[in-house]
């Protein structure tokens, strides 16, 4: 039986029904606080790692570009049997060939150059300051130059481009052989120690 006390204006059963009844899900105020704070640190502690990230994709990209532009050259060299030339600046590459007009060498024409788009603060650099045009005849073998207007000499030892990124950690290099063979490498690691991305010591 109900059992009510003065002035209690609930009955004892529904006074105890009411004070055993489970607390309704959700979150309090403080807990939600707590909770976005935690969010926040965790955003902010990740940044760094997130910039890096987009920072080695750009100059990745940009290594794979340049990589793909001196493989263009040679094919295209082979392919049409005559000269093309590869010109490097800091930002950007093009591809060219000499073709015959009047039985005689023209001026280069255009093939292809890189992509367009904003390559940042990507900049890259050949070995040498000689190194800055390559040249390739229909057998795949390389001369270089300062310019792509030469005088181009015969490449008789491995020379490299440096792809580096001020705002990265990470640089790669594109590798060139006299006998045109292309390799892209990760100048942190040593072939020699067994990394088979690593960059000849």
């Amino acid at each position: 039986m109900d059992r009510a006390f003065p002035g209690d204006l609930l009955g004892y059963l529904a006074r105890r029904y009411l004070l055993m009844k489970p607390r309704t899900a959700g979150f309090s105020l403080i807990e939600l606080m707590i909770v976005v704070t935690l969010i926040a640190i965790l955003v902010i502690a990740s940044m760094p790692a997130v910039s890096d990230m987009l920072q080695n994709s750009r100059t990745r990209s940009v290594a794979d570009s340049l990589q793909n532009g001196i493989r263009f050259a040679q094919t295209e060299s082979a392919r049409m049997s005559r000269l093309t030339t590869l010109a490097t600046t800091a930002t950007n590459w093009t591809v060219s060939y000499t073709k015959i007009a009047g039985g005689s060498d023209s001026l280069p024409t255009l093939l292809q150059s890189s992509p367009s788009g904003n390559v940042g603060s990507v900049v890259i650099t050949p070995d040498d300051a000689t190194h800055t045009a390559l040249q390739f005849n229909d057998l795949g073998r390389v001369k270089v130059a300062s310019t792509s207007a030469g005088p181009f000499t015969t490449l008789n030892a491995d020379m490299y481009f440096t792809v580096n990124n001020s705002k990265g950690p990470r640089s790669l290099r594109v590798y060139v052989s006299p006998s045109g063979k292309v390799r892209m490498c990760d100048p942190d690691k040593s072939l020699a120690a067994g990394y088979p991305d690593g960059c000849p010591p």
